[in-house]
């Protein structure tokens, strides 16, 4: 039997100094490591006899978190390139040693290993970074080998690299995601650089997270509803962590915010069809997906975020900063000039800055996961594929349609409900673990709560209403941040 388990959006990153709460979420106490190991520990025994391919499916690791110099935290916004980048994996994986002997004990039972890139990760596109993560995972494997030692090349023949998506001999296509979601959508998956050769380009959502969430330490990056506040929810933030403090939460995003635009203007890159064919040719060659069913899934991309700099002001908030300076520009020249019998009219300003929150509505959070889901159906018919697996969204989801599985791989990130990181967003971790027998494809959902795995699917390829995951997967009940 052939198995298929995917996991995906782990964010791990350097490890935070101190135990303050200060970014808590990075520290060494909160790390999914154990988990993790043990769950995988748990995996290789239930599939010993069986073939496995492990699918770590997008934002395993984050390189736009801060890095760690001697004890100290250092946001950046460094060049996304190999010669800052592999330094970065090396700390990375440093950092999380128990994650890597869980993946080598994988590789030494004669299991497969597949990294696919996402949106917080896609330096592992880099080939000097591949070849890190490479030779870690297989050192690693060598060391919990049992004599005689395996042969190295084979081990290394086991693990692979995928820049945008991953084909199973079985037609499961596994993909981050993340190229439905404007934020997120890189023009180019397969050589995802700007205008200087081997610099990565960002995205909204890369530098977003440098230059604005990241420099937050008291938001939990991995938590939307920690950061996607209302007007009154960021004051009662900045009263409890800011007030009494030489930090300055308006500076931070003021500064973020609008450096963010200025880079996605700066490093602009207007689409060149020969790339986009060129990245068509090589996700063929890579994954063994005929042309005609990678062109056509390509055509569903969403555009670049830098092609539509409204939307980015408006998720940023500048576009309302910008009124509302206008505003009181505007209020206090017509009290300066205007006859006191007209001096009413200054409210017109203000009214024109309701009308325009009632009238150019914000994008919600949750339409642009949406959109992502409707994404796999597309993809599942551009490939005839019998299965979708995406990640991105930290939503876990599992569902057989008409006999074709849609699943999400959810997150297995140090997301917390509070800032002391007491209480888990998720109560269970998610998987997605299918097996395929002959022709039978079988499976789903599933979970990993308390030493064990329980699965959610909704029997073995059979179709099913629901594409929700069930409510033990879901996030822990919260109040809505967003308001």
């Amino acid at each position: 039997m052939r198995h298929t388990v995917a996991i995906s959006d782990i964010h791990l990153s350097e490890i935070e100094p101190g135990d303050g709460l200060w970014m808590r979420y990075r520290q060494a106490a909160y790390s999914p490591d154990t988990e993790i190991a043990t769950m995988l520990d748990a995996l290789r025994r239930d599939v010993r006899g069986d073939e496995l391919s492990l699918v770590l499916n997008g934002d395993i690791f984050d390189f736009d978190a801060p890095r760690v110099v001697g004890e100290r935290t250092v946001f950046h916004d460094l060049p996304r390139d190999a010669a800052h980048d592999v330094p970065a994996i090396r700390k990375i994986l440093d950092d999380h040693r128990e994650f890597v002997d869980a993946l080598g004990r994988i590789l030494a039972d004669g299991h497969t290993l597949v990294f696919v890139s996402g949106n917080h990760d896609v330096q592992m596109t880099l080939p000097e970074v591949r070849d890190v993560v490479r030779a870690r995972v297989v050192d690693a494997a060598l060391a919990s080998a049992s004599a005689p030692p395996p042969d190295r090349a084979a081990i290394e023949a086991r693990v692979l690299f995928r820049a945008w998506f991953h084909r199973t001999p079985d037609g499961v296509i596994i993909e981050h995601g993340n190229q439905y979601d404007p934020y997120c959508a890189y023009r180019y998956p397969m050589a995802p650089f700007g205008r200087t050769p081997g610099q990565i380009q960002p995205t909204m959502g890369s530098l977003a997270c440098r230059l604005l969430i990241s420099r937050m330490g008291y938001f939990n990056p991995h938590v939307d509803t920690s950061f996607m506040l209302s007007i009154f929810g960021y004051v009662a933030h900045w009263a409890r962590f800011y007030l009494f403090s030489r930090r300055s939460l308006a500076v931070a995003w003021a500064a973020g915010a609008v450096r963010t635009l200025i880079e996605l203007v700066r490093r602009r890159e207007p689409e060149h069809r020969i790339r986009r064919r060129e990245g068509i040719v090589a996700a063929a060659q890579e994954t063994g997906a005929s042309l005609s069913a990678v062109a056509r899934h390509a055509r569903l991309f969403a555009r670049p975020s830098e092609d539509r700099l409204g939307l980015v002001a408006r998720e940023l908030w500048l576009d309302r900063a910008g009124l509302l300076l206008l505003i009181g520009v505007l209020t206090l020249v017509w009290l300066r000039l205007a006859p006191p019998s007209l001096a009413l009219g200054a409210l017109l300003a203000p009214i024109g800055l309701v009308a325009y929150e009632l009238f150019v509505p914000k994008i919600p959070l949750g339409a642009t996961w949406r959109g992502v889901s409707r994404a796999a159906r597309q993809v599942a018919r551009a490939h005839r594929a019998r299965a979708v697996i995406f990640g991105h969204t930290h939503n876990p989801e599992g569902a057989w349609e008409r006999g074709v599985f849609f699943g999400n791989t959810g997150s297995w990130s140090a997301a917390f409900e509070d800032i002391e990181c007491t209480r888990p967003l998720f109560a269970e971790r998610p998987i997605i673990w299918l097996r395929s027998e002959g022709d039978r494809l079988s499976g789903g959902l599933m979970s990993w709560k308390g030493g064990r795995f329980e699965d959610h699917s909704a029997g073995d390829a059979e179709p099913s209403l629901s594409r929700n995951a069930p409510p033990s997967l879901r996030p822990q009940p919260t109040a809505d941040a967003r308001g």
